[in-house]
């Protein structure tokens, strides 16, 4: 009888050292959670097994530069032809439509000379930097969450309530941070192209600097504009789902949708007046002329450029963000099997039973987080 107990607890333990399966991710996610996720670890990770998952906040950095800078590349060519166009209507040397037609003809003929041209690589710098910036922010802020999670389990099982609250608080913390370091990205690197795009694309009595009110014009329409991206469709969804039978996750959704495109109503007069103080000093003029001048010109303009802002806003922010949120989760799947695959690598048996509690950790962490993102939490 003893001897058949002996026997049934080596099986058990011989269970325990077998490799998990590799040959699917449905099998090896559904088998993964029989792990016990909580239970403290009894020996620290091997050297080995460390570097393999300490290199994995490297790894999501590489891939969130790659994702941007692809998906960007594709939507730029876009925004340089409405770009380059605004100002050229600023300036008075073409309708938006002309210069459009003009731009993509010259990109049908010459694809390689565009790609190579100042003003695509300005555009695709502004969106490129924007989106790494945003992408590895979020990425230090998830990484920062998980890590602080595991440690608050690790210390003790009764602090999770105020662990919850930490999270919370690091979160909020994170989305601040993130939000200020892309604008502050966006905002620059914006207002350096349309510098550029007035001196290349206005009119041929340039002023030699940029005026100072300009650059004030240019920052205040890109804070407007972040903030209608981030800040103000929570607050809105908010008063949707008070005032209507909407869920919070579709109040959401359609604030998303709604801010950035009707905050376009107040920044496109703030870029036409920055773009005509730089064409149009107007040093001449008495104040109020100036007022009745500059305000005749927004007027005359607000309608064309109100409407090709509004229609770059859709690549820019719509189909770009859902392009950079489906690839930038395709790299983290890529790299959550690369784990898998170097978990039947690592030296010991011990290590790979702790590099699979480690793995379902960041799995679990990371679908927890896309839900309550999705929830709008």
């Amino acid at each position: 009888m003893q001897l058949s107990e002996e026997n049934a607890k080596n099986m058990k333990a011989s269970q325990l050292l077998l490799p998990l399966p590799t040959n699917t991710m449905n099998t090896e996610i559904i088998d993964i959670p029989k792990i016990n996720i909580g239970r403290p670890r009894t020996q620290p990770i091997s050297s080995e097994t460390d570097r393999v998952l300490s290199s994995s906040l490297t790894d999501k950095i590489v891939g969130d530069v790659l994702v941007a800078a692809g998906i960007t590349f594709g939507f730029s060519p876009f925004l340089a032809v409405l770009d380059k166009a605004i100002t050229q209507r600023a300036a008075g040397t073409h309708t938006i439509a002309k210069s459009s037609m003009e731009t993509i003809s010259f990109i049908a003929r010459n694809p390689i000379a565009f790609v190579k041209s100042p003003s695509f690589i300005m555009m695709w710098g502004v969106y490129a930097a924007t989106y790494t910036t945003a992408n590895c922010l979020k990425t230090v802020v998830e990484h920062n969450e998980h890590m602080e999670r595991r440690a608050q389990e690790e210390s003790t099982r009764k602090m999770l309530s105020n662990g919850d609250n930490t999270r919370t608080a690091i979160s909020k913390m994170g989305t601040t941070a993130t939000f200020l370091g892309t604008t502050i990205v966006n905002s620059t690197t914006s207002i350096l192209k349309d510098r550029a795009y007035a001196r290349m694309f206005g009119t041929s009595s340039l002023a030699s600097k940029v005026p100072v009110i300009t650059y004030g014009l240019w920052a205040s329409r890109d804070a407007m504009v972040m903030g209608s991206s981030f800040v103000l469709p929570e607050m809105v969804s908010e008063t949707l789902k008070e005032g209507t039978s909407m869920t919070k996750q579709d109040a959401l959704r359609l604030s998303q949708f709604l801010c950035p495109v009707l905050t376009q109503v107040f920044a496109s007069p703030l870029q036409l007046l920055g773009l005509d103080f730089y064409n149009r000093p107007l040093r001449e003029m008495s104040f109020g002329k100036t007022i009745f001048e500059r305000s005749r010109f927004v007027g005359q303009n607000f309608s064309s450029v109100t409407a090709a802002r509004v229609a770059r806003m859709a690549p820019a922010y719509g189909i770009g963000g859902i392009g950079n949120t489906y690839f930038r989760n395709e790299w983290r799947n890529m790299l959550i099997r690369r784990e898998m695959k170097n978990m039947d690598e690592t030296s010991t048996d011990q290590d790979r039973r702790e590099s699979a509690r480690n793995l379902v950790d960041l799995v679990v962490a990371g679908e927890r987080d896309s839900r309550e993102r999705d929830q709008g939490i």
